[in-house]
């Protein structure tokens, strides 16, 4: 998406790219993006909850409008409802999807091993 994202942006449109795989979306760069934690294919939200998807997409423009610097992802403070049921099936013991602020860890991976980002990155 973020391919396509930056032609569509070369003719003149903006884009904000919706997420749930930070690393992903981290490695194709596109020109903007929000980070929504929920299981993959979720981005706007859990089936059948309209308001809670309309606030989701709300805030991912909102953001999309706010956001300065090319290649910016910006979490949004959304949860997935319920437990985190489904975040042990998809996440391995040695990779937390966050930190203890609520923000996406990117602190380690057992892929990549530690890495260091300035509070601005977030």
């Amino acid at each position: 998406m973020g391919l396509i994202a930056r032609e569509i942006e070369a003719a003149g449109v903006p884009t904000v790219s919706m997420t749930s795989a930070w690393d992903i979306t981290e490695a194709v760069a596109p020109p903007r993006s929000v980070y929504v934690h929920a299981p993959l294919g979720h981005q706007t939200g859990a089936p059948g909850d309209a308001e809670g998807q309309r606030a989701i997409v709300r805030a991912a423009l909102e953001a999309g409008l706010a956001i300065q610097r090319p290649g910016q992802i910006c979490p949004l403070p959304w949860r997935w409802p319920g437990d985190a049921g489904w975040e042990l099936r998809a996440y391995t013991p040695e990779h937390t999807p966050t930190a203890p602020d609520g923000k996406p860890n990117r602190g380690s991976s057992p892929a990549r091993g530690p890495r260091a980002f300035a509070p601005e990155e977030i």
